[in-house]
Order: C-alpha cells, then structure tokens, then sequence
C-alpha cells in the first residue's frame, strides 16, 4: 500500500514513473466533473471508476482484493476510512471472481486503518486486502475515482 496527496505526486520518489505518469492521465481527465461509472483510459488495461455514495460502518462491509488489478483510491470529497492488510492477510477468503477480478474476505491480519481526506490517494497493490466506504468519524456523502491499473502495465 502506497499513501499520498495528489497535490505531491511530483514528490513522490517511490513510485515508479509510469506509475506517476497513468495517475496523472487519469486525473487530466478531471474525474469529478464525470458522470458515475467506468471511463476508459486505455481500454481494459488501465481504467476509472467514478463513485459518490454514502460511508457505512465497517462491520457491514468486507474486505476486496485482485489479483490482476492495481487499486488506486482517489478521494475527491468527504472523509473515509480504509482498512485494509498486507499480502496473505486474508482469513478464510471467499472463491476468485476471475471475471470481474476480485475475491473477499471478512477478516484479514493484522489490520490497519487510514483515514482519508480529500486530495488523498492510497495505491493497493494485487493481494492486499482493503476495504474503502467506511465512516471515518461520521456517516457521510463521498465522492472518488478508483483507478484500475493492470499489473503488465508497470
């Protein structure tokens, strides 16, 4: 997992180039003015999701993770909480949607916990569980752009 503001992805030393480079394509496109749904960038290989909907609480939500799939989280408003695991933190995860390139789980260990602001990105790398959407202090609207990168990409 790789923490950030968008308003430093100049500074960012620790991402690779074409990284950086298909993140800053990605918000060229300026995300929040778009309408909810898929957008593609180039074609399956690298694509946004854009979302707006309210936090839940944790217990109510489980945890994703890919396998083919970078997940760059873009917060654009509100605040939300992440929790999320390193590789091999899932406990007793569900079967592989390889379709659809997900599989989830309810627990990982150890668990970690990020809280985002607007202008945060959090990059989750294939494996790493993570579970966006929940309230961070209290129940509220967000609005965010989850980049898809495949991994034959980097």
């Amino acid at each position: 997992m790789i923490l950030g503001r968008i308003s430093e992805l100049s500074a960012q030393t620790g991402i690779a180039p074409q990284l950086l480079a298909i993140i800053k394509q990605a918000l060229a496109k300026h995300p929040e003015t778009l309408s909810a749904g898929r957008h593609e960038i180039d074609g399956d290989d690298i694509f946004m999701n854009v979302m707006s909907f309210d936090t839940s609480e944790p217990q109510s939500k489980r945890y994703e993770q890919h396998r083919e799939y970078l997940d760059i989280q873009v917060l654009l408003g509100g605040q939300e909480r992440i929790d999320f695991g390193p590789i091999g933190a899932a406990i007793e995860p569900d079967v592989y949607h390889e379709g659809d390139d997900y599989l989830l789980c309810d627990e990982v260990a150890p668990c970690q916990t990020l809280h985002m602001q607007p202008g945060m990105f959090a990059i989750f790398l294939p494996g790493e569980p993570h579970k966006p959407g929940c309230i961070s202090e209290k129940a509220q609207a967000i609005s965010k752009v989850v980049i898809k990168v495949h991994y034959r990409c980097l």
